[in-house]
């Protein structure tokens, strides 16, 4: 009997601390020029939910949604929706660097973690870090990081560079500048929405430029290497990006204007670890196809979030206790050695691969080597968080 009311009580005790749910907002790019990364990641958080059985640490949630439209001031609205209207507990998500920026400060007022599944702009990672804000994704630079030296030993002694006007364009197209030895042509924005690169494409051929580098991610990236096949530049003028560009995401829209670009990232479904392989046969049989890293990305950060919650067994309102167990990052990730640094952003390798087409015509991303092992950014010198 005494047993008994032993075990009574420590139940009580746990039961008055651990929630009984977890009400869990999920935010991206639902809508806007974007809208197709976002559906990729709403994929990815779908296959972590059916692993986790719509659970987080063995705790229940009640899942919330947002959609950020790719822009700034849509995010503020719809996360001051999530935690003033619906007081969710935890957010993850969102799709754009810029989505990002204009959401520090919201999650930071409300003492509310957010764990973000996609784009590491720089200023996020340095003077304007959060206690509440862990990225599960990437720095920015770390997908394009040591491409400058790898398309200098690749002989390109021209590159022209060119993406989207925004935070993410212009910090992935600055990356992609360091260690490269040669001589850049021109290094140009053009806007968000834009789809028709004619006259883009049609400077490039007049540069004299021998390899491009373009940042253009979901529709826009369909745009471009479709209009570049059409100029008849695929094939003769190597082209060169990061994951952004193409992946399995649009590979059904690129067809085989994708191949043969060289692509830098974190994450290929074919990287060969046993998490991986689990998350890639799960996709698959969904989606009949490969994901792609904005699945992957956020599958991760759901993961993320599951081992913290079980860390602290489901008390997630100890905010001191459930930031140490963010920190420990104590899962496998899909894509293989990850743990943050001091600023919350990710420790990790960036890899370097090509697309090409499988016997049977289907395109994938074949790795050609890993480009960087544990990765850091530059940025976390200038957070002012120490732990």
């Amino acid at each position: 009997m005494k047993r008994v009311l032993v075990v009574m009580a420590l139940a009580a005790a746990f039961s008055a601390h651990a929630q009984e749910k977890i009400r869990l907002g999920w935010i991206a790019a639902v809508s806007g020029p974007l809208n197709l990364v976002g559906a990729e990641q709403r994929r990815g958080f779908d296959i972590a939910m059916e692993h986790l059985g719509s659970r987080l640490g063995g705790v229940p949630i009640e899942l919330v949604t947002g959609d950020s439209k790719g822009n700034p001031g849509a995010t503020v609205q719809e996360l001051s929706r999530l935690l003033e209207k619906d007081r969710v507990d935890l957010i993850t998500g969102l799709s754009l660097s810029n989505e990002i920026l204009a959401a520090i400060k919201p999650i930071t007022d409300a003492k509310v973690f957010f764990v973000g599944a996609n784009g590491g702009p720089a200023l996020a990672a340095g003077e304007g870090c959060s206690p509440y804000y862990f990225n599960a994704s990437f720095q920015n630079e770390q997908l394009t990081e040591g491409t400058g030296a790898y398309m200098s030993q690749k002989g390109v002694k021209k590159l022209y560079l060119i993406g989207m006007d925004y935070e993410a364009g212009h910090e992935h197209s600055n990356a992609a500048r360091k260690g490269y030895k040669g001589e850049v042509v021109a290094h140009v924005f053009t806007p968000l929405a834009q789809v028709d690169f004619a006259s883009d494409i049609a400077k490039i051929r007049a540069s004299g430029a021998d390899a491009v580098w373009a940042f253009y991610p979901g529709g826009p990236g369909i745009a471009f290497t479709r209009q570049w096949a059409q100029a008849g530049l695929q094939g003769k003028i190597p082209l060169f990006s990061n994951v952004a560009l193409s992946e399995p995401l649009v590979f059904a829209a690129q067809g085989k204007t994708a191949i043969g670009i060289t692509v830098t990232g974190n994450y290929f479904a074919a990287l060969d670890n046993p998490e991986n392989k689990k998350f890639v046969d799960s996709f698959r049989a969904n989606f009949n196809r490969d994901p792609a890293g904005y699945a992957a990305m956020q599958y991760d950060a759901v993961m993320l979030l599951d081992a913290a919650v079980r860390e602290v067994k489901g008390n997630i309102k100890n905010q001191d206790a459930f930031r140490a167990a963010l920190r420990k990052a104590n899962f496998k990730s899909v894509r293989g050695p990850f743990r943050f640094n001091t600023n919350h952003q990710p420790i990790q390798n960036s890899y370097v691969g090509m697309v090409e087409a499988r016997g049977d015509g289907s395109l994938y991303i074949k790795p050609l080597g890993t480009l960087l092992e544990n990765s850091r950014d530059a940025f976390a010198e200038r957070c002012p968080m120490k732990w």
